[in-house]
């Protein structure tokens, strides 16, 4: 699994369409489900039942009775599948819905079946798949912060997934390479024969001109999401825009606050009220700092936000990558990278003008009691 931390080379996107809120993605992503032709690729940390579930499980469900390869990888954890969600996993399995499940808990093999252990090392167990990922026919692909999960529909989180056309969405196959390794390894049939496999890599109508590249994370210090990330805001020039719910990784944060004291504008926008009270206040430790240094600090009121959107001078960086620890050495990750000023023009208008124009600066605290707590949370900020 380590090679989910590749580094691809650059590629060319021919759109990137950025679209805020589930009530704006979710239509989409249904309406290239029930046009597909030849596959159906689905990577989800977070796929339960309910209004929302329910439509994709139909478009799925659809899919396959149309010929359509549907293949499902989702997280133990997120996705309850032998759990509370049961029914739902067990109706798309018999309908030809090929899911396998990413074990957070992996057991080691030792004998047969009696003698199962777990091996309690990092190096095993809780990394959780965490990226969300639709990649339709080769051709289309979908990636952002939401699950398929109600909460994101209904205002009660609010985050953006970005549909992506052009021969970076090859990139993502491979990424979806990977995911049928996985699909393989978990108990899940390969693409049939060598056909059904090219299927999977079709030649883009219109490869595209923006320059993109894919990029992920693994069970390592120096990974391509991680790498990236740090050169973006270390060569910093002009402006860093941050949108993340979870943006507690103190060296990201020296980052920015480096990059505003030589001269970049800096904005963080985040929740008023977060849906992790622990990373909001690791996060509020910093504020002063942040403030001091001139970065702006802006607090989104009535959701959480959950989209993780990076802007840096003409380059942004999109997907599922939380700024915390668990996402950058932990979990299964994946992100594009675009470098275009057009396309970031495109998030400033959707994304960063609309959300600042209805948020609150953000202040320092000023009790005693709300700085300690603050401390604390920055202090265990690795195990977060």
């Amino acid at each position: 699994m380590n090679d989910l931390g590749t580094q691809f080379a650059w590629s060319t996107a021919a759109s990137v369409d950025p679209l805020p809120e589930g009530a704006n993605f979710y239509p989409r992503m249904l309406d290239d489900i029930d046009a597909a032709r030849t596959s159906v690729h689905l990577l989800q940390y977070g796929f339960t039942p309910g209004k929302v579930g329910g439509k994709f499980a139909v478009a799925l469900k659809r899919a396959v009775g149309r010929g359509v390869a549907v293949r499902v990888v989702v997280d133990e954890y997120g996705s309850k599948p032998e759990g509370a969600s049961r029914a739902l996993y067990d109706d798309l399995a018999a309908a030809g819905v090929q899911v396998v499940v990413n074990d957070l808990l992996p057991p080691c093999e030792k004998g047969l079946w009696p003698e199962r252990v777990h091996e309690w090392s990092t190096r095993q167990v809780g990394h959780h798949e965490h990226r969300k990922l639709l990649v339709v026919d080769g051709r289309i692909a979908y990636t952002g912060g939401a699950g398929i999960e109600d909460h994101f529909a209904n205002g009660a989180f609010h985050d953006v997934m970005v549909r992506v056309t052009g021969d970076v969405v090859r990139e993502l196959q491979m990424v979806q390479m990977v995911f049928l390794t996985t699909f393989h390894v978990h108990g899940g049939p390969p693409p049939a024969d060598e056909a059904a496999l090219a299927e999977c890599f079709p030649e883009p109508a219109e490869p595209g001109t923006l320059p993109a590249v894919a990029v992920g994370t693994r069970h390592a210090r120096d990974v391509s999401a991680l790498q990236a990330t740090r050169a973006l805001l270390d060569g910093a020039r002009q402006r860093i825009d941050i949108t993340n719910p979870y943006f507690t990784e103190d060296e990201f944060v020296d980052a920015i606050i480096d990059a505003a004291r030589r001269g970049v504008r800096g904005r963080v926008l985040v929740a008023e009220e977060s849906n992790s009270a622990i990373h909001s206040a690791a996060l509020r430790h910093d504020y002063a700092r942040m403030i001091e240094a001139g970065i702006e600090i802006w607090e989104y009121p009535d959701a959480v936000v959950h989209g993780k959107v990076l802007v840096v001078d003409d380059t942004v960086v999109f997907g599922t990558v939380n700024l915390d620890a668990w996402a950058l050495y932990r979990a299964y990750e994946v992100a594009l990278l675009v470098n275009d000023a057009q396309t970031v023009g495109l998030f400033e208008r959707r994304l960063f003008e609309p959300d600042i124009a209805v948020s609150r600066p953000g202040e320092a605290s000023d009790r005693v009691w709300a700085r300690f707590t603050e401390w604390c949370a920055d202090a265990l900020s690795y195990f977060l």
